[in-house]
């Protein structure tokens, strides 16, 4: 396989996680606005897009040190952007207990301790390991993905009929959502941009990301648009309507999904500190105690805020490059 494809893929996985694969996260940015929220998820594409292909062309050109917390913002920067790996490790690990919680009926503490021993195995095998977990995870996601939005049929009253939600958030929303999302992927696109020999390869790697991250928001849209209530889980819930088997199959790329981004943000944090410091993520999992839906929507939109000092100066430096 052509290396720009797995690094698209890396790019796909490090940001289709946890509340994203879920249906959680593109209710609480986008679904919420109704019909807004498809401008809204185009926008946020084209996002992904634009910063992306700079990140990984910075991390090919061997030029992040500008672009990175600890160069632009010393050590308090630094000590932020730790904080918000270790937090978002911690909503993932949440929503892998979740999911294994409803798939197995286990205790959802064993559910999450499941989750972060095996992410904390693979991030300390590196980067080849993680863009290989990528390459197999992602595609299964994606086509569980565009089962369950073809086949579901939307039942009863839609609650966005009646969502309170004004119309005229949408775009700040889908701006918080860029910015959560591109933080702790930039840290693995400055890692992986390296591995790309040439300009034209960041570009089709970060084009790749986009068009995946943007269809497979555009596939839970339709789904979450049609749901009567929306819980933890919905797209997990959606599936379990169409059938049983269809629901476990979704449980596993949930949990797989999951797993890539706390990969991504493990990575990024033992990027940063060294290995030795990397068994401290152990720490992450009193975390995800406080339930999935709750830490989406309260802490998303916070660390989104948080996040916008990290790519904002990356869209601003080495304007030379222009690749608008």
């Amino acid at each position: 396989m052509m290396r720009w494809i797995r690094v698209g893929l890396t790019y796909t996985g490090a940001i289709a996680g946890a509340g994203f694969s879920s249906g959680q996260e593109i209710y609480q940015f986008f679904s919420r606005y109704k019909s807004w929220g498809t401008i809204g998820i185009l926008v946020a594409g084209l996002l992904f897009y634009v910063i992306g292909w700079r990140a990984l062309e910075q991390g090919r050109r061997g030029v992040v040190a500008a672009s990175s917390p600890k160069g632009m913002y010393g050590g308090t920067r630094e000590g932020v952007t730790l904080a918000f790996l270790v937090t978002g490790l911690g909503v993932v690990v949440a929503g892998g207990g979740a999911t294994v919680h409803q798939l197995v009926g286990v205790p959802t503490w064993v559910g999450s301790s499941i989750t972060l021993m095996l992410i904390l195995l693979v991030v300390f095998f590196g980067v080849q390991l993680m863009m290989l977990v990528n390459t197999i995870v992602v595609p299964y996601s994606m086509l569980l993905t565009l089962v369950v939005a073809w086949i579901y049929v939307p039942r009863g009253t839609s609650w966005a009929k009646t969502s309170l939600v004004t119309p005229h958030g949408w775009p700040l929303s889908a701006l918080l959502y860029v910015s959560y999302n591109i933080f702790t992927a930039i840290l693995v696109l400055f890692a992986v941009g390296g591995s790309l020999p040439s300009r034209r390869d960041t570009g089709r790697a970060a084009l790749l990301g986009a068009i995946l991250l943007t269809a497979m928001a555009l596939l839970e849209h339709r789904v979450l648009l049609g749901l009567p209530t929306v819980g933890d889980l919905p797209l997990l819930e959606a599936a379990r309507h169409i059938h049983s088997t269809l629901g476990l199959l979704f449980g596993i790329s949930l949990w797989t999904a999951l797993f890539t981004t706390g990969i991504a943000e493990a990575f990024a944090f033992v990027d940063r500190v060294g290995r030795r410091w990397g068994v401290g993520l152990i720490g992450t999992l009193p975390l995800s105690f406080c339930g999935f839906q709750g830490m989406v929507a309260m802490l998303y939109p916070l660390m989104g805020g948080v996040a916008s000092l990290i790519w904002v100066p990356l869209l601003k430096s080495d304007q030379d490059q222009n690749l608008l």
